[in-house]
């Protein structure tokens, strides 16, 4: 009888350590969530305020060139010319420089090291 009282003991110990651990999981795979979401939040805030930026200086640069060759349209001309051309660049290279580096932060996010 006594050994019928252990037994179930055990397996009501087993049972509540296993909800702890699922508990657990839920609660850490909900950290990991909330982590990743806030870094895209912040990234995403500040790639809208830089490209703000670029577009204003970009304007500015355009303006200028346009000033200095008396024709303003050429400046924007050669400024579009130079985004097509980085465009272009980061088209034919965007597995090594971008791939890799989205790949290799998305999995620091979610990996099991603490800060």
């Amino acid at each position: 009888m006594e050994e019928k009282i252990h037994v179930e003991h055990l397996i009501s110990d087993v049972k509540e350590y296993a909800e702890e651990r699922l508990n657990l999981i839920i609660l850490n795979a909900q950290e990991k969530t909330s982590k990743a979401v806030a870094n895209i939040a912040s990234i995403l805030l500040v790639a809208v305020l830089a490209l703000f930026m670029l577009g204003f200086i970009s304007t500015a640069v355009a303006w200028f060139i346009g000033q200095l060759l008396e024709q303003p349209f050429v400046g924007f001309i050669i400024v579009g010319g130079v985004y097509l051309l980085a465009a272009i660049i980061l088209w034919a290279n965007r597995e090594k420089w971008i791939g890799l580096f989205v790949m290799n932060a998305f999995l620091k996010n979610i990996s099991d090291d603490e800060d």
